[in-house]
């Protein structure tokens, strides 16, 4: 009896632990941060009066705000594998996924103009390469 209840509490104090341990919040904000700052990247791109000034427009703003989502990022990746659920692990990458195509989407819709202007196609490989070094370093 007394391993019986003995054995029920270290699985109720694990549960605890577990749940303790849990970061699941804390990514999930730093996903609706990133999904709304890679919004508004792509829209702040798309909005203006021509593709070469959207892509400055949204190069500014990388620019202004990439060390804000930096810094957000560098506190999840101190997170430990353990301290994240499978389901929350599962949006993660559907997130970096859906916002990585979304920026990789302002250089294919604007393929024509970039085959033709190197300009642009330059100031569009550098937002491209930006966004993806603000998420990889």
């Amino acid at each position: 009896m007394k391993r019986k209840v003995l054995s029920l509490a270290v699985a109720a104090a694990l549960s605890v632990a577990t749940l303790a341990c849990s970061r699941d919040a804390e990514i999930l904000a730093f996903v609706g941060d990133l999904d709304s700052f890679t919004a508004q990247l792509v829209k702040t791109a798309k909005s203006a009066a021509s593709p070469s000034a959207g892509i400055d427009a949204a190069q500014k703003y990388l620019d202004d705000n990439k060390e804000q989502l930096r810094t957000k990022l560098e506190t999840i990746k101190s997170v430990k594998n353990f301290q994240v659920s499978e389901e929350t692990k599962k949006k993660i990458e559907a997130s970096f996924m859906k916002n990585a195509s979304a920026v990789v989407d302002l250089e294919v819709q604007n393929v024509a103009l970039a085959a033709t202007d190197a300009q642009f196609r330059s100031k569009v490989e550098k937002l491209v390469n930006d966004y993806k070094d603000v998420l990889t370093k």
